[in-house]
């Protein structure tokens, strides 16, 4: 299953909807039960390892090999082994999906080490669409004076919008209909309602609706919610 050939990955020019996950399996091991999940959701999967003992269950190696074939999986072993051995190849093949796939792909990091951030913002420099996600669980502390909310679903996708509307700032809609539209198309596989979404935009008072039907854009505040 170990991919070492640079061949193009499975890639259409006019595709909008490629969605990248790269998979630091050293440093997040359980990862790997969920990529029968992962490769429903996202179209092009790479897991990067060194040493790692990860196994997969048996009945999954049919369907699995068929993504590979398919080009939509990698598992790429590093030639050398180390401490960042791992970094290196998501690193590399981040680079790789970059120059194959069109500028509305989103690249997902699955990582606990921070230094993969730096991924992340290479990836934004060239305006693609980028976060980082780590896989452990963090508890979050309430004191009684400050009751901030929690991270929920829908945060996520204000904060995953607002970096899109970060990185397309001369090609934004102006008009109510056709942001909706464009939040239907960019979130078209994770079911979500694109009038909550854009009602939520309103009360964050990222956007303003004026003129019954236009649209204008709060810099700050879109700057501000890409980074929650």
């Amino acid at each position: 299953m170990v991919s070492e050939s640079h061949e193009n990955f499975g890639v259409e020019a006019n595709d909008k909807t490629n969605r990248v996950l790269l998979i630091d399996l050293e440093n997040c091991p359980n990862q790997v039960q969920q990529l029968m999940k992962n490769l429903e959701q996202y179209s092009h999967v790479v897991v990067c390892y060194a040493q790692s003992g990860a196994k997969i269950p048996l009945d999954w190696i049919v369907p699995l090999t068929a993504t590979v074939n398919d080009n939509r999986l990698k598992v790429v072993k590093m030639p050398n082994g180390g401490k960042n051995a791992a970094d290196f190849g998501i690193t590399f093949w981040a680079g790789v999906l970059m120059s194959q796939l069109p500028l509305q792909a989103h690249f997902t990091i699955v990582s606990n080490d921070a230094d993969l951030d730096h991924v992340v913002s290479l990836l934004i420099s060239q305006q693609r669409s980028a976060e980082r996600i780590g896989s452990k669980k963090e508890t979050i502390l309430l004191s009684p004076e400050i009751n901030e909310p929690a991270i929920t679903v829908q945060n996520r996708q204000i904060q995953e919008y607002c970096l899109h509307l970060v990185n397309h700032n001369k090609n934004r809609p102006a008009k109510k209909e056709t942001l909706i539209n464009n939040i239907k198309s960019k979130f078209k596989d994770d079911g979500i309602v694109p009038e909550e979404l854009f009602n939520q935009l309103i009360k964050e008072c990222a956007i303003t609706l004026k003129e019954v039907n236009k649209i204008t854009y709060n810099e700050q505040k879109i700057a501000k919610l890409a980074k929650i």
